[in-house]
């Protein structure tokens, strides 16, 4: 059937558990669709009570994911991945069901109209297992009204009633949660922030699931692990000058050591869960910034602001040789000034335009003009207004001829970085 004469429908938002019912089921009896012991799955109780709710509403379809997918088709499952965003935009309704939250009497004194009035626990709400997977993201963010029922389909509330309590719990903003804000206006660094604390069972599902988030489209290859994610960042770079791509903070663990090389690329969402105050900024022709960085065999073009960067733990104790790159995106901080977000690079030996960037560091805040010492406190960096962008390329991958730091953060080159 073609999208445009389907008929309006409800869609089920939820979590995978042991017993979840296929199409296979539905349709062939060697997977026994007559079997009782199916009907009396969880997975079978929650597709019924899904259809009985949308019947309810007025509804005579419903779209779920479990048994609507013919999962043993590889061209069918990676068609429903690329549209599943749309799908759940275009669904009149979403039910989300969070089958690990309790709702029983209510809390509060209906009768005093209390703002605090509410059937379940807010602390159990957040701890759901719903918030914490990545499919489910936008399975919140993309229906334009979400109800969400608890254990035993007990209602708790809609998206819209229950924004302030989202953003609190998912760290996506109310406005774009009632749609005041479309996700598209969003930084990319912010949209990323949102996955950040989310899992998925496959590696690769981290990627594909925030297709729809981005609004790109690629084939699904499931084997490739982390490079999916990486493929993501590219092709989402294909329709976006937006520079908070690059703006996520390396992890910082205590084994590292701290001058890792690494590629321009973040490897997995989660390092964007300190980006979630980072926005976009748009670019003018008297900053002599060129909009686009397309990908080429170098590494990714991109003109920026750069300089050498000295501070006490890079381009002192450690030698010299780094360069702080000023994205053209803002970072939200204290005070009247909002700042610019830099990130720290190394030069290869033997180019002028080639760099690496330096994992470890958090993002470096950057001001055009006077800092005050307070700023200066927290890190951050003076640039002159004067200061030109230089036409670099940032690496993709590391140089097969680069090794890493070894523990005593001592550098271990068969080619030197200056």
């Amino acid at each position: 059937m073609d999208e445009s004469q389907v008929p309006p429908y409800a869609i089920l938002s939820h979590t995978w558990g042991p017993d979840e019912v296929t199409l296979q089921h539905f349709t062939e009896e060697s997977q026994g669709h007559n079997d009782n012991s199916l009907k009396s799955s969880r997975g079978y109780w929650k597709i019924i009570k899904a259809c009985q709710q949308a019947l309810q509403d007025g509804f005579h379809y419903v779209w779920v994911d479990t048994c609507c997918i013919e999962k043993t088709s590889s061209a069918e499952l990676s068609e429903a991945i690329n549209s599943m965003f749309r799908w759940y935009k275009n669904a009149e309704i979403c039910y989300a069901y969070l089958d690990d939250v309790n709702v029983g009497p209510e809390v509060g004194n209906p009768d005093l109209l209390l703002l605090d009035y509410k059937n379940f626990s807010e602390d159990e709400l957040a701890s759901s297992r719903w918030f914490t997977r990545g499919w489910t993201l936008q399975e919140l963010v993309a229906p334009s009204e979400v109800f969400f029922y608890g254990k035993e389909w007990r209602y708790i509330d809609g998206k819209t009633s229950l924004s302030r309590i989202l953003q609190r719990i998912t760290g996506i903003g109310a406005s774009v949660l009632l749609g005041y804000q479309s996700i598209g206006d969003q930084s990319i660094a912010e949209r990323m922030s949102w996955m950040a604390r989310r899992t998925t069972t496959r590696t690769e599902d981290m990627a594909y699931s925030l297709m729809g988030i981005f609004d790109v489209n690629m084939p699904l290859l499931y084997g490739e692990g982390g490079k999916a994610f990486v493929r993501l960042q590219e092709e989402i770079m294909k329709d976006s000058v937006d520079h908070s791509i690059f703006a996520w903070n390396a992890c910082r663990q205590s084994t590292l050591p701290l001058e890792t090389l690494t590629s321009i690329f973040a490897s997995h969402p989660n390092q964007f869960s300190g980006s979630g105050g980072i926005y976009s900024r748009k670019l003018y022709a008297k900053d002599g910034l060129e909009e686009d960085f397309p990908c080429t065999n170098r590494g990714i073009r991109i003109k920026l602001r750069i300089r050498p960067y000295e501070h006490l733990w890079y381009g002192t104790t450690y030698g010299g040789g780094f360069y702080l790159a000023v994205l053209e995106c803002g970072v939200s901080q204290e005070g009247p000034q909002d700042a610019w977000a830099g990130i720290i690079l190394r030069r290869l030996s033997g180019s002028t335009s080639q760099y690496v960037r330096v994992s470890g560091p958090a993002i470096v805040p950057v001001v055009f003009g006077e800092v005050s010492e307070a700023q200066k406190q927290r890190g951050v960096v003076c640039f002159d207004e004067a200061d030109v962008g230089k036409t670099i390329y940032l690496c993709k991958k590391l140089p097969e001829t680069i090794s890493i730091r070894d523990y005593c953060g001592l550098l271990q080159n068969d080619m030197d970085i200056n």
